[in-house]
């Protein structure tokens, strides 16, 4: 619960709490607050980032409205999006797979094994796809569709249909070559689509139903949909809504996906370009900056006004439910007798069960179907790990190969193996890994240490400004921060931060302080105030409650909000690829991306290159999985 409030003339009281928004304030003040009003300055210039600028009004709008380009990358976002929120349904299946597991070791199994892939940096997976499976002549996908008849059917559809000759009987689909096909690569890649967050992020929700509401529903004898449909799919509707909000608004704002699988100019005929990757373009490679600034400010707007219209869905339901909160009905005598024949009712179904349990031939089917239900549940578990495990697999194997070995063989572990390559890779790679770990490491720390300390800020007191704090702050989690990278880009020249890591360092925790911030204000608010109360008996300061109250009853929500803030550092490439030039100062996901677009490919080096960045990943979740789990559990992701 918030704590009480403090009138302006209170404050001299409590003025050392204003302290610990401060390093926030700061931070968002200058790497967010500024450069958003930087870029709203120069949407109304023409400007090319340097010396030339020149006042045009409304002019880079009206051109940006009436740019058939930019509205066809919001068709093309609006399209990923839908087909985003299709691709979460694996993750809820999964999900309640694992839950139904009557076995807890089964679960820990499941969850760990869902982990290890799931945590190979999405670029890396973006790269795996590119090379190996989307490649036209020898790929794994135009493979898997020969060997399986599929290709065949596919042309029989091409013709039905007249797609136009994009699948032909004898000729090989080029899939990231052909503008027709491209963006249906887009979609397909990833496969069976399951991210461990989703997956972890249900099972937090499942396992809080209380275990009275399955027994309750057994005596109902309801079967496996109906438990999903009318038990557990309602009780976590709270954390599917969370996900598909961040689906959404992630894949409108987002470019790094499409620009490590198409490219900058958006594939063939720029097929692939969304809104963020056409705004990089305009201020990067055409250098029309004040331009590129308007189209930050539009994606902004659309951005915020999607958020609106997805909390505007949702709310009819949410003031039915207040609604029917607020209405205490009167029992009368129909209620209570409809009530009583309920009760007969369910001990009528109790007494029929337990009769046809007697019968033997009822109890060999139902132990029957039980059987193939559990079958069924663990065989969908395993199918899902399998495609899961393949991009791992192929990375490992591919890593000890030589390139004419790779052309032979893909797929198979072939003799002699070639150690040599991890050698060649380290040489490569070390450098980048240990850029990126001083830099998640760094900015990971600041967020968790500005995040908590202005968390108690907002949650402990009512301050004067802190509403108008919050709401600021609250703001910036709908901003899109790709649409602030033109006039962060001059920002950071003007600092001459330009190509070092403290650049990276320092919006990278700028950023992350929004989403940790909500998080932990959440879990602040929820500490008994008995607590706190005992403390100012004792005459500690805000300071010394920080210390001794929170931060020990914080562990398993640092330890959450930490693992995820670090994962978004270790994985960011579009920021690095635009302002490191050094490339003794690059991160490893830029400079994975610059040996995948290389011409001549090494495969073995280049496979042991993206394990090695892997692995500091799979190893950091393993080990902290349960600490993440249970901040999940405590309140992390709350519906």
């Amino acid at each position: 619960m918030i704590g009480r409030t403090i009138r302006w003339r209170e404050v001299k009281h409590h003025w050392e709490i204003y302290l610990f928004v401060v390093p926030t304030l700061l931070l968002i003040g200058l790497f967010i607050y500024y450069p958003a009003g930087s870029g709203v300055f120069h949407s109304f210039f023409r400007w090319n980032g340097a010396d030339i600028s020149e006042f045009v009004g409304v002019d880079n709008y009206v051109g940006l409205l009436k740019s058939s380009e930019f509205w066809q990358s919001f068709k093309i976002a609006l399209i990923l999006g839908l087909w985003n929120v299709v691709k979460m349904i694996p993750a809820l299946l999964v999900a309640v797979c694992i839950h139904r597991c009557r076995s807890v070791k089964m679960q820990f199994l499941y969850r760990t094994l869902f982990v290890i892939p799931m945590v190979i940096p999405g670029l890396v997976v973006v790269l795996i796809w590119r090379s190996f499976f989307f490649e036209a002549n020898s790929g794994f996908l135009n493979r898997f569709l020969n060997s399986t008849g599929l290709m065949g059917l596919l042309t029989w559809l091409d013709g039905f249909f007249h797609w136009g000759g994009v699948f032909v009987q004898g000729q090989a689909p080029a899939w990231l070559g052909d503008p027709r096909l491209i963006l249906t690569a887009c979609v397909v890649w990833g496969f069976p689509w399951v991210g461990s967050f989703a997956v972890l992020t249900h099972l937090a929700k499942l396992q809080g139903i209380s275990k009275d509401v399955y027994e309750a529903a057994e005596i109902d004898g309801v079967n496996w949909w109906t438990k999903f449909t009318k038990v557990e799919l309602p009780l976590i509707m709270g954390s599917i809504y969370l996900l598909l909000v961040f689906v959404i608004i992630d894949t409108l704002k987002d470019a790094g996906m499409v620009l490590a699988l198409a490219g900058i100019y958006g594939g063939p005929g720029g097929k692939l370009t969304v809104p963020a990757l056409f705004m990089i373009r305009k201020a990067f490679v055409e250098q029309e900056m004040g331009y590129a600034c308007a189209v930050g400010i539009i994606l902004t707007i659309m951005v915020i006004t999607l958020q609106k219209l997805l909390t505007w869905l949702m709310n009819p339901e949410r003031r039915l439910r207040r609604g029917g909160a607020r209405r205490v009905p009167e029992l009368d005598a129909a209620a209570l007798a409809a009530a009583a024949a309920a009760g007969v009712a369910v001990e009528a179904r109790v007494r029929s069960e337990a009769a046809r349990w007697a019968q033997p031939a009822y109890r060999r089917w139902s132990t029957l179907k039980s059987g193939l239900l559990r079958t069924a549940k663990h065989g969908a578990i395993w199918g899902v790990l399998a495609f899961a495990f393949l991009p791992l697999y192929l990375m490992l194997v591919v890593s000890f190969k030589t390139n004419t070995q790779f052309y032979a063989a893909p797929a198979a572990i072939t003799a002699p193996l070639h150690p040599e390559n991890w050698i060649e890779a380290w040489r490569l790679v070390t450098p980048t890994v240990a850029n990126s770990v001083f830099v998640s490491t760094a900015a990971t720390f600041l967020i968790l240490s500005f995040a908590l300390c202005a968390a108690y800020f907002f949650a402990r007191l009512r301050m004067p400004l802190s509403g108008f704090f919050w709401n600021a702050i609250l703001v910036l989690m709908m901003m899109p921060m790709i649409a602030n990278l033109v006039p962060l880009f001059r920002l950071l020249k003007d600092l001459n931060l330009l190509n070092t890591l403290a650049a990276l360092v320092l919006v990278g925790a700028a950023s992350g302080q929004v989403f940790a911030i909500f998080v932990l204000r959440n879990f602040v608010a929820d500490i008994p105030g008995d607590l706190y109360e005992a403390a100012e008996i004792d005459g500690a300061s805000h300071f010394q409650q920080l210390r001794n109250v929170v931060l020990p009853l914080s562990g398993p929500i640092l330890g959450t909000v930490g693992v995820m803030q670090f994962l978004t550092a270790w994985n960011e490439f579009v920021l690095p690829l635009i302002v490191m030039r050094d490339h003794s100062r690059l991160p490893v996901m830029v400079q994975l991306l610059r040996m995948a677009g290389e011409y001549l490919k090494f495969w073995g080096p280049l496979m042991a290159g993206y394990a090695m960045a892997s692995i500091p990943i799979i190893i950091l979740f393993v080990f902290s999985m349960k600490l993440f789990v249970r901040g999940l559990t405590e309140g992390a992701v709350k519906g």
